[in-house]
This record gives structure tokens, C-alpha cells and sequence, in this order.
């Protein structure tokens, strides 16, 4: 059984020696193409890399930012990140195209600007690269009202605020508002997060499961208690709150003997009707912890929490594989569960207000 320390460097330096030997074009085609589970890689080897100094994890992050900027605009509007779904365009226009995911790979490219030097070209590069995408992405922004899915099976989904793009969006905001130091990015962050506590439904079936709302809103809501709400007392106390009644109980409940929570999505989105697919363990697990983990030493200490969240991790370190390039999405949330329990201090862009 390897520890989690152990695990964390396995799977940083797989990733990282993948891109720095085979380039960020060999892992995306044969490998891992889908650009928002590659976003949480990056994260999680740049939090490693926070503790411990590896600074070919650095230049492989590096390799991976530059691949996204020339990724960027090739599949629908020039200042799209392509997610690397390979779904079909038509006229311009794509047949899938979703604003949560390529948050997810905007809040990488963050990641990677906030360790640069301002005068690194490639920082530059990344800064117009994300004013761009921030910009294309205000059509489907409703304000008080959410944040809207994108592009659906060629349809332009930008009246119903989805549940996972509201989550991306503070963790994205979060990140902005310390990259840029602008309150306007700041403050498009604490809409969504007072959309999230008093709008957001975590049983939702829009494009959604019980776990995977959970999963994505415990991430937000720790970007939202560290950065977005930090110095409004209020603000914090109903960030903890959300957690404590919604996603910790849940989570308590539904644990496995294990220790992981089943991958669950409703089948034939976005209708109720049919059953929930359960199979089995899916990278959500680690997505999850993560979160409960963050909110364990914030809140009075429970038993029962920590009971959980350390079978969690011992089924972690007994079933993680490191270079199994099936479980390539278990590895990138898995990171960040590590890094959340070794060194939150180096996580982004919790790291800018963790003391």
C-alpha cells in the first residue's frame, strides 16, 4: 500500500515526465484528450510542486499552458477552450461546448500565470488568452440568476442557469479575482456563490447526479469561504452552513463500507424518469473529499466526518493506481484530495488566503 505522499508524487511525476518527453499533443491524443480533467492535474502536480520544489512539474505545467492557448479557438468561437471532446461543429457553431469544463481549464491556466514572473512572455500570453474567454462567456452569465450550460446537442442552452457552471464559475472567479486583483471579478464570484446558497439544488438532474452536484459545489464552496467571502463574517458562516447541511450529511449517509461514494448519473438527461446508473467508483469520490476534507478543520469536531473522511483516504492508498491510463480522472481529483489533506497552503487559488 503506497502512502499518500507517495501516491501524490507517483502520479505527478508520470503526468509531468509524459508531457515533458512526449509533448502535451502525444498525452492529449493518445491519452487523455478531455481538457477539464487534464485543468485538474495541472492543479494538483502545482500544488505538489508548492510543497515540495519539483521544478520539472513546473515546466511540464508550463509545456501545458502553451497547448491550451493554441488549442484555444479551434473548436467554435476563436476564444474557446477546446475541451478535446471531439464533438461535431456545424457552420461555426458546436454541437457540445460547455462553459463549467472550460472553467475548469481556465482556473489551470490561473494556476500556472499565478507562479509566473510578469514578465515571462508566456504569463502575457495567458492573461490575453483568459480576458478573451472571460469576455465570450458573459452571454450565458444571468447574474443573480446563475450561470447558463453553453452548447448542448447544437442547441444554445443560455436561459437556465446549470448547477455545475454556477460551481466552476466561483472556483473560476476566485481565481481571477486574485490573478487580477479586480474587484469586478471578485464580485461576479460572490453573485454566483449567493446564487448557490439560496438557489442551488444538489438533487438536481439538469445534466447532474447527487454526487457529481456535491462533488463540484464542496470545491466551490471552499474557493467561496477562503477567497470570495473572506472578511464577511456572514457571508462565511452561511458558506459553512451549506456545507454542514447539505453535503456533509449526505455524504455520511452514502458512503460505501469501502469508503468511496457510487458514480452515480441520471440516465436520459435532463429527464427525472429513468433510474440513476450506479457503477461502482468514479473519480467524483476524490472530487468529494477533497471538499470534506478542506471543511474538517473548519467546523467543530465530529466524529462521524472524520471517521469517513479517513476511510476515504485508506481506500485511496490502497486502491489508487498511478499510470493506469484508464483512471486518468481518479488521479486528477485524486491529487487534490492529497494535497488537500498534506498541504492545503499550496492549493490554488485557496493558497492565496490559507494561513
Amino acid at each position: 500500500m503506497r502512502s499518500l505522499s507517495v501516491l501524490a508524487t507517483e502520479i505527478s511525476d508520470i503526468y509531468a515526465d509524459g508531457i515533458l518527453k512526449k509533448g502535451p499533443m502525444h498525452i492529449a491524443i493518445k491519452e487523455c484528450f478531455t481538457g477539464y480533467i487534464q485543468s485538474f492535474h495541472i492543479r494538483g502536480i502545482l500544488a505538489h510542486y508548492g510543497a515540495t520544489g519539483r521544478k520539472e512539474w513546473l515546466e511540464g505545467a508550463k509545456l501545458w499552458a502553451d497547448w491550451s492557448i493554441r488549442m484555444q479557438g479551434t473548436y467554435g468561437d476563436p476564444a474557446a477552450y477546446n475541451m478535446g471532446y471531439l464533438f461535431e461543429t456545424e457552420n461555426g457553431i458546436p454541437k457540445s461546448w460547455f462553459i463549467a469544463d472550460t472553467m475548469d481549464q481556465a482556473m489551470a491556466l490561473l494556476n500556472v500565470a499565478h507562479l509566473l514572473d510578469p514578465g515571462d512572455p508566456l504569463y502575457g500570453r495567458i492573461i490575453d488568452s483568459i480576458l478573451r474567454f472571460d469576455t465570450y462567456i458573459q452571454k450565458w452569465n444571468l447574474g443573480d440568476d446563475g450561470f447558463a450550460l453553453g452548447y448542448m446537442d447544437g442547441e444554445n442552452l443560455d436561459k437556465q442557469s446549470y448547477h455545475c457552471a454556477v460551481a466552476r464559475g466561483i472556483s473560476y472567479y476566485s481565481a481571477m479575482s486574485i490573478v487580477f486583483g479586480s474587484a469586478i471579478f471578485k464580485a461576479r464570484g460572490i453573485t454566483l456563490v449567493r446564487h448557490m446558497l439560496l438557489h442551488d439544488d444538489f438533487k438536481s438532474n439538469y445534466h447532474g447526479s447527487p454526487l457529481t452536484n456535491r462533488c463540484y459545489a464542496s470545491f466551490a464552496l471552499t474557493d467561496a469561504y477562503y477567497v470570495l467571502a473572506a472578511g464577511d463574517d456572514v457571508l462565511m458562516a452561511e458558506v459553512l452552513k451549506k456545507m454542514q447541511d447539505y453535503i456533509i450529511p449526505w455524504a455520511i449517509e452514502n458512503q460505501t463500507e469501502e469508503g468511496y461514494w457510487i458514480h452515480d448519473r441520471f440516465e436520459g438527461q435532463p429527464g427525472a424518469t429513468k433510474p440513476k446508473q450506479k457503477k461502482g467508483i468514479g473519480p467524483y469520490t476524490w472530487g468529494l473529499l477533497y471538499g470534506l476534507e478542506v471543511f474538517s478543520s473548519l467546523l467543530p469536531k465530529d466524529e462521524n466526518l472524520q471517521t469517513m473522511i479517513d476511510k476515504s483516504y485508506n481506500y485511496m492508498e490502497s486502491s489508487l493506481e498511478p499510470g493506469d491510463v484508464n483512471r486518468w480522472g481518479h488521479h486528477a481529483w485524486g491529487t487534490m484530495a492529497i494535497a488537500a489533506r498534506l498541504y492545503p497552503e499550496t492549493i490554488f487559488p485557496m493558497r492565496a488566503s490559507v494561513k
